[in-house]
């Protein structure tokens, strides 16, 4: 098979993205999603939802400014 089609890698409305963070976090996180069986891309999703949520007021104040 040439190229990866199926699942979110090969879904374009989904994206990668990465970041550095510390071992003993990135442990911990593992850890909770194997003994939870949550999926680390689903767990990712939804911190990441509650996180950008939680900022948007941040986001809101860069496009008012725009707009004036």
């Amino acid at each position: 098979m040439t190229g990866n089609t199926r699942g979110k890698r090969g879904d374009p409305n989904y994206k990668l993205i990465s970041a550095y963070i510390p071992k003993e976090l990135a442990l911990r996180f593992k850890m909770i999603c194997a003994a939870t069986e949550v999926d680390q891309s689903q767990a990712m999703e939804e911190m990441i939802t509650i996180w950008t949520q939680q900022k948007q007021s941040v986001l809101s104040k860069i496009v008012n400014s725009e707009k004036t």
